[in-house]
């Protein structure tokens, strides 16, 4: 049943556009909010589909890990509201109904809310007598001029906030190293992403394992430092001596797959030569010279696993033997 609702707010202008900031609840914005989609509309939809499992996560931080979401839900206010906003009072007021509110930004914030089991106060932004055109590209403006901050930059600055895992702040320690000293000194982006760099979120997705597997799973990161240091050098040699202009090491595809050959390759050194010296790393990854590089096309997942494939074919027949040696001469 529909009923009128009054809520203190603050008009806002900017170059000429009014809008209205406000304090409503979850359990109210579940009835009163409804999101344009794309594919229920292609006339005029224009939202992306939910990601439901983003949503769960969303009302977990908000129910079990006590988190607060302090930015604004932007909401378009439709005729059927009956939208006004009284000057004297400050306060606006509509109609309930489940299309009183267009989402123009915040729909998985919105559905994470209304998943939550309590009750939460969230910020509103409230836009009134916006044609279809107008929240077409407000939305457009929203999600093109106005991005958020890189997932990068929010890897590199995580360890400030205490809640780095162990493998972040490992990959963190050896990215950085690998940065001042490697084949890919200066090659690497820490905050921000940058044509012809790795950044974090490329060099922990291809790392993501070697903490974890074969030789280097109980090593100190000094020892994995020298271990990749010594193998990314003979990777560019290897890439070198394949003649193909695109083999490059920063190419974020190629990188994903040299560390997916990582285990493979680090395996067949130590029982072929008993050490990881870059010497003996060439003579292992010398295979994957025969590859025409310049073959492959796209950034797709699919596209990086073709590589690997090629990679891993070239390299196949070796083993997994571990042998006793001395540390000072394994690098």
């Amino acid at each position: 049943m529909s009923k009128t609702v009054r809520s203190k707010a603050i008009e806002c202008k900017q170059n000429g556009k009014i809008f209205y900031i406000t304090i409503l609840e979850n359990d109210l914005l579940k009835d009163i909010c409804f999101i344009s989609r794309r594919d229920e509309d292609s006339k005029k939809g224009f939202q992306r589909n939910l990601n439901l499992s983003r949503a769960k996560d969303i009302a977990k931080y908000l129910d079990e890990v006590k988190g607060t979401i302090p930015s604004a839900l932007i909401l378009s206010a439709q005729d059927i509201s009956k939208f006004t906003f009284n000057k004297r009072s400050n306060e606006i007021s509509f109609v309930t109904n489940e299309r009183s509110f267009m989402v123009l930004d915040g729909q998985h914030r919105l559905y994470g809310l209304m998943l939550a089991e309590k009750i939460y106060s969230v910020p509103v932004v409230v836009f009134n007598h916006l044609t279809t055109t107008d929240e077409v590209n407000l939305f457009v403006d929203i999600n093109t001029t106005q991005k958020g901050v890189p997932t990068t930059l929010l890897l590199d600055i995580k360890n400030l906030t205490g809640r780095e895992t162990k493998k972040e702040e490992r990959q963190r320690v050896l990215f950085d190293r690998l940065n001042k000293q490697s084949v890919i000194a200066g090659l690497m982006s820490a905050t921000k992403s940058q044509v012809g760099k790795i950044t974090r979120v490329s060099f922990n997705q291809a790392t993501n394992e070697l903490f974890d597997t074969g030789f280097f799973q109980d090593k100190d990161d000094l020892t994995i430092y020298k271990g990749v240091r010594n193998y990314l050098e003979a990777v560019e040699i290897v890439f070198n001596n394949s003649k193909s202009p695109k083999a490059k090491i920063t190419n974020t595809n190629l990188f994903r797959a040299i560390f997916a050959i990582f285990k493979e390759t680090t395996d067949k050194s130590l029982r072929d030569f008993g050490d990881l010296k870059v010497e003996s790393l060439v003579n292992c990854l010398e295979p994957i010279s025969r590859i025409s590089f310049d073959s492959y096309t796209g950034t797709s997942n699919a596209a990086v696993q073709k590589i690997i494939s090629d990679m891993k074919f070239e390299l196949e027949g070796y083993g997994q033997i571990y042998h006793d040696v001395d540390s000072e001469q394994l690098f």
